[in-house]
């Protein structure tokens, strides 16, 4: 068993440094505007479990919807997930008058005004559009960019994806590791951002708070480390404004009233940050990650 696993494992990580080394020889648009279609479409047939997942997610967050609207809805999920992998493995031939070709960052003044303050950032995100994107878009202004992953289970896999950001300027800090903390603070006490992803059900420190009208388990590490640094939080998410082209979302800071209470102030700023990600994702529903399972801790 423990050989089959090692050998399924070299099989998906030489599989995607195929198809990394193959879409650079592929024209852009081609990739990004017609491949990535055709795979999402397979990828709809394939991903039973994740199918059935986005769909009743979808309809409970939106009842009005018919199946037909869901379904193609759905299909528009993979194909934004296609388009993920493709953009992903374009980067080593995105210079940055490329990058700038095909993304901008919007509200530049309030991420200057909020380094100016020598506190660093905490850059709130989700899985919307292709987040890789707004990582490199804000690593390209010259911003000293940490963002916060999971290790991924296959070592081979893990160091490519982190080689994708590196290649942008993007730091990448694994989380679950004896020095995490301590990388996070010296980046922030070196006047550096750290963007995190709050979007899912994970098995971190977190809080419950309403998304979607539901109780959903949210990772709170956001809200500690920025409380106590005081370190400004502003929102950068990622959105698709036509087949080629993104917009990274800049919005803040995201403040609370103080209530005296550490931990009621972690869950309202949480909470705070969870209905603003809300906000955006009812805008462009079809650039979320619905094949997650976000709900699947209950109170």
């Amino acid at each position: 068993m423990l050989r089959f696993t090692k050998i399924r494992r070299k099989f998906y990580y030489y599989g995607a440094l195929i198809f990394s080394k193959v879409v650079l020889f592929i024209p852009y648009k081609l990739s990004v505007g017609y491949f990535s279609k055709f795979f999402g479409i397979l990828a709809y047939i394939v991903a039973v479990d994740g199918r059935n997942i986005a769909e009743k997610n979808i309809k409970h967050c939106f009842p009005q919807k018919t199946n037909s609207k869901i379904r193609k809805m759905i299909i528009e999920i993979f194909s934004n997930e296609a388009k993920n992998f493709f953009e992903l493995a374009n980067f080593p031939r995105m210079d940055s008058k490329f990058l700038n070709n095909i993304s901008i960052v919007e509200n530049v003044d309030i991420i200057k005004t909020s380094l100016a303050k020598g506190k660093g950032i905490f850059f709130l995100s989700a899985h919307t559009g292709n987040w890789e994107i707004a990582a490199a878009s804000l690593a390209a202004l010259g911003i000293s960019l940490n963002v916060v992953a999971k290790k991924i289970y296959i070592d081979e896999l893990n160091d490519m994806l982190v080689r994708f950001r590196t290649i942008k300027n993007v730091k990448v800090i694994l989380r679950d590791l004896p020095n995490t903390a301590i990388k996070l603070l010296r980046a922030l006490k070196n006047g550096g951002s750290i963007a995190l992803l709050i979007d899912q059900d994970t098995n971190v420190p977190g809080v419950f708070v309403d998304f979607f009208g539901q109780k959903a388990w949210t990772p709170s590490g956001l809200a500690v480390m920025a409380l106590k640094s005081k370190a400004d939080v502003l929102l950068a998410l990622d959105q698709r404004v036509d087949k080629y082209r993104h917009k990274t979302v800049i919005k803040g800071p995201i403040t609370i009233e103080s209530s005296g209470d550490f931990d009621t102030d972690v869950k309202n700023l949480t909470q705070k940050a969870s209905l603003m990600l809300e906000e955006h994702i009812k805008q462009y529903p079809s650039q979320w990650v619905w094949f997650h399972d976000r709900w699947k801790t209950r109170p």
